[in-house]
């Protein structure tokens, strides 16, 4: 069974390199929900065990109210009502995650995140892809399954720093090294020996964990006109599960 999300949370949590890069994550509570709206412009209701961009829900607070969204559904509701409107878009039988919502770096006027596909096929984890995640227009969720497209990830940060290089390779690298720290984590409970990560750069320029996927998805490589990192994957999947 995939691991949780908060379980995962915590896990990451513990490590003194990767808490400052974790946004504030609890479980979905009506108490927990109404501070964290009133602290934060908006936020993200998740699916503790969900992927794919399934079952997101976002509450942007406006000049009066709140915008609920779940996929192409939304509501504006006033402060009283944004609890009942949120529930709406719940499945009962599921537990959720409350977590502040990212003001997310753009590329080319669209959201973007990274995915970084780590694979331990031998002794040691191994970053076997890396892809920036660009959203479709006007959506809030980057997942493939959701309209999002890969596009070289080097080709992203390059784009985002205004064709600084050296600026572009550090955050790279930085964001490279928290993938391997995170599988690394994951793995001392967890005998995982595959992990999808999702990081993002906000408006700020600061490196945010969105999360880390124990049965990550790899269709969204197949989308870059390299096939070096699909083909990596593949082989890698193939000495992993042989």
């Amino acid at each position: 069974m995939p691991i949780g999300k908060m379980k995962k949370h915590k896990e990451m949590l513990q490590h003194p390199v990767l808490r400052p890069h974790l946004p504030e994550t609890h479980w979905f509570t009506d108490s927990r929900t109404s501070r964290m709206l009133n602290t934060y412009s908006s936020v993200f209701i998740k699916p503790n065990h969900g992927s794919g961009g399934s079952g997101i829900i976002r509450v942007k607070r406006l000049k009066k109210g709140y915008e609920v969204r779940r996929g192409s559904s939304r509501r504006i509701v006033g402060s009283r009502f944004v609890l009942r409107a949120i529930k709406s878009y719940q499945k009962s039988r599921h537990m959720y995650l409350v977590q502040k919502g990212l003001r997310l770096a753009k590329y080319h006027g669209s959201i973007f995140d990274t995915r970084i596909y780590l694979q331990k096929p031998g002794g040691k984890w191994v970053i076997s892809g890396t892809a920036a995640r660009v959203a479709a227009p006007h959506k809030y969720v980057t997942n493939y399954l959701k309209g999002g497209h890969a596009v070289s990830l080097h080709r992203v940060l390059f784009s985002l720093f205004k064709h600084n290089r050296t600026k572009a390779d550090a955050y790279f690298r930085k964001i490279s090294k928290l993938s391997v720290i995170i599988a690394k984590t994951i793995n001392k409970r967890h005998p995982v020996r595959e992990l999808g990560v999702d990081i993002a750069i906000d408006k700020k320029g600061r490196i945010l964990i969105i999360e880390a996927n124990s049965h990550p998805g790899h269709m969204l490589f197949t989308q870059l006109p390299d096939p070096t990192m699909i083909n990596t994957i593949m082989r890698n999947k193939r000495l992993i599960w042989k």
